[in-house]
């Protein structure tokens, strides 16, 4: 539509991972490096993680028109595999035969594959497989992944693995049930977001290869630019995209500051929630004088959940009424999509969310609700979802309510933000991972049905779980979760004020001081005179050592992990599971 307008040959923002569009930023030439080094390297695994819209795959294709003749790519786009598909789709990738009426055991397709391998090296030639999504392999298929590195000659190692993928394949890889698999890491990199030096150059590369003559993005709005999308290229491009079509609806030939603020509304917002927002001061009223009727009413079911805390604090009216956007948040070592319910940062950080009352003791209070036994804890959880999305909305809102957000969940939970305070961090684990972590979590679980149900874990109780499915609460036995949960969670978190992205030594921001507050007052750092706003070398060795003292992995980097481990020693109001002993 604006390419005439502007005398470009083609759309010079698309989201298409396009080679021939490709900017190599510092940190993007690191990245392609390792990746090179993993078709060239002997052995071991080559792993590569960053953000959400980073151009993981951008790099990826240009890897790939870079693979030498002699050697053979197995290309894995979906990793949610069980450990038979995945060998199944590698003889797929390499060309090799196996039945498909009667699937082979999985030591048959190894056979196959090591002699494969074998023929191929006695041709000197070389095999790499290359997995996209890393992050959603379950630990048995990266168990064998692993093995299949065992498949190897006197002088080298048959086949080069790439792993690719978003921050929480390093958190998964960090498990010890997978330490093997890490200590076969030869070489790791996390790609992180443009910096704010780099933003002209992008946008001028791409415009300049879609045919661009002339300068189109004013100064003032790159700068806009970068502090709407924090330097993810994916989010560049959507708002540049919008911004052009903006300015040739305009019919004006240069953007600025103006049109890039209306693109990012139009690109991030939500216009259904944005129709209905009403000012601040009296969606708060409002909401605080609707909490107040709720609490006083005996037989109203909220006032069970309330009966030990006040009424809503402020920023549960903020978050209720102004959801937010897009979160273009990058985080280096925690699952990145993350998201919650938008709120005036500053209101909501005033006035905390009331740590929530477990599940399971509530239900005891209540005359209205029939108490489960933790004696005889549900030992089976089939059958226990028949909503049509499978409980999804309402474990979600389960989740949002244990923080004391008695609104529901937003819409589109874990896909919107601008500036937030709750995030969501989705991961793959163990039981005793959550009680790490000690938040209410949504699972993903599976019975007979061939899609998921879900469930709100709110509580821990000795072995006992308090589980809300549909919205009836069912207190069940580590088994019984077993039977039916393969890892797969999401827990929402409170991030600290400024938090875009993981923090890390050179950061500055009040995000930075935020970290370095609650440290002091833990006793891990002395108070300084200095800076207190930049992450020095000071600051990064104290978060090591809280690190150590929380076996998380010391890398001195404040992800999500680390941020959750802070808000729970620093006794700030979050809502937890209440683990009993």
């Amino acid at each position: 539509m604006y390419l005439e307008h502007f005398g470009l040959n083609q759309k010079p923002f698309s989201i298409a991972p396009d080679p021939s569009f490709i900017y190599l930023s510092e940190k993007h030439r690191e990245a392609l490096a390792h990746l090179m080094y993993g078709l060239e390297s002997d052995g071991g695994f080559v792993l590569v993680t960053g953000e959400v819209g980073t151009g993981k795959t951008t790099l990826l294709r240009n890897l790939i028109a870079q693979v030498p003749d002699n050697q053979d790519v197995a290309f894995i786009l979906n990793p949610r595999l069980t450990v038979r598909e995945l060998l199944e789709s590698l003889c797929d990738e390499l060309s090799i035969d196996y039945p498909t009426e009667s699937p082979l055991s999985i030591k048959q397709y190894i056979d196959r594959l090591n002699r494969h391998l074998l023929h191929v090296h006695s041709q000197n030639r070389s095999t790499v497989m290359i997995i996209d999504e890393a992050q959603n392999l379950s630990p048995a298929v990266l168990e064998q992944i692993r093995l299949l590195t065992n498949l190897e000659t006197n002088e080298r190692k048959l086949l080069r693995i790439i792993l690719i993928g978003q921050p929480e394949l390093g958190v998964t890889l960090d498990r010890h049930e997978l330490r093997q698999l890490a200590q076969r890491i030869t070489a790791r990199y996390h790609l992180e977001a443009l910096d704010s030096d780099d933003i002209h150059a992008y946008i001028s590369h791409r415009m300049r290869i879609s045919g661009a003559s002339a300068e189109v993005f004013t100064r003032s709005a790159r700068r806009l630019i970068y502090r709407q999308t924090q330097g993810i290229p994916r989010l560049i491009n959507v708002l540049c995209d919008r911004c052009l079509l903006g300015a040739y609806v305009d019919g004006v030939h240069r953007v600025n500051r103006r049109i890039v603020s209306q693109a990012a509304r139009e690109a991030f917002s939500s216009n259904k929630f944005r129709r209905w927002r009403l000012p601040v001061s009296l969606g708060l009223a409002i909401t605080v004088f609707v909490s107040l009727i709720l609490i006083l009413t005996p037989s109203n079911p909220w006032s069970v959940v309330f009966s030990r805390s006040s009424s809503p604090p402020a920023e549960v009216a903020v978050r209720s009424l102004q959801p937010g956007t897009t979160n273009p948040n990058p985080d280096a070592s925690g699952s990145l999509a993350e998201v919650g319910v938008a709120a005036n940062e500053k209101t909501a950080l005033a006035t905390p969310a009331p740590e929530p009352i477990s599940i399971s003791e509530t239900v005891g209070e209540s005359n209205q609700v029939e108490t489960p036994d933790p004696v005889n804890a549900v030992v089976s959880l089939s059958g226990l979802s028949s909503n049509i999305d499978r409980g999804f909305q309402a474990a979600y809102d389960s989740v949002y309510l244990a923080w004391g957000i008695a609104g529901g969940s937003p819409r589109l939970r874990c896909e919107i933000d601008t500036q937030t305070i709750l995030r969501c961090l989705r991961g793959y684990g163990d039981l005793a991972e959550l009680e790490r972590l000690n938040r209410p979590a949504v699972l993903e679980l599976w019975d007979h049905a061939t899609d998921p149900f879900f469930a709100a874990l709110l509580s821990i109780s000795d072995a006992n779980y308090t589980l809300e499915i549909d919205g009836n609460v069912h207190v069940v036995s580590g088994s019984a979760i077993r039977q039916h949960w393969f890892g797969n969670y999401t827990v929402l978190w409170r991030a600290p004020p400024g938090f875009n992205r993981a923090i890390q030594l050179g950061h500055s921001g009040t995000q930075v001081e935020w970290l370095r507050q609650q440290l002091e007052s833990l006793a891990y750092l002395a108070p300084t005179n200095g800076d207190r706003a930049l992450f020095d070398h000071n600051l990064g060795d104290a978060l090591k050592q809280f690190q150590r003292s929380r076996q998380l992995r010391p890398d001195g980097i404040a992800g999500p992990n680390s941020l959750i481990q802070l808000h729970s020693r620093a006794d700030i109001p979050v809502a937890k599971l209440r683990v009993a002993r």
